[in-house]
């Protein structure tokens, strides 16, 4: 699915691209976006716990996890997270 090495990717950013919809990207550690995703929701949906799992779900399928706790904010409507891979502890 990623035609990049765990070393290459360095974060997830999660922003918010308009009303229900938040973008999820894979970002290098060279600043390339890498992998792209959207989470899609309705008001109810729309809160923290929702987004990281949301985050995390799209990261696992290029091989990736990040620790929710590890989550920066980046402006009003955008986050992002270090990567490190699934079977890192």
């Amino acid at each position: 699915m990623a035609d990049f090495t765990a070393d290459q990717a360095a974060v997830v950013r999660i922003e918010r691209a308009e009303e229900g919809r938040w973008d999820l990207s894979v970002i290098s550690d060279s600043g390339v976006r890498m992998g792209h995703g959207e989470y899609l929701f309705d008001a109810s949906d729309d809160d923290a716990t929702s987004e990281r799992a949301a985050a995390l779900d799209f990261v696992r399928g290029y091989g990736f996890r990040f620790e929710p706790d590890a989550v920066v904010a980046d402006g009003p409507d955008a986050y992002w997270a270090p990567l490190l891979a699934l079977d890192e502890r």
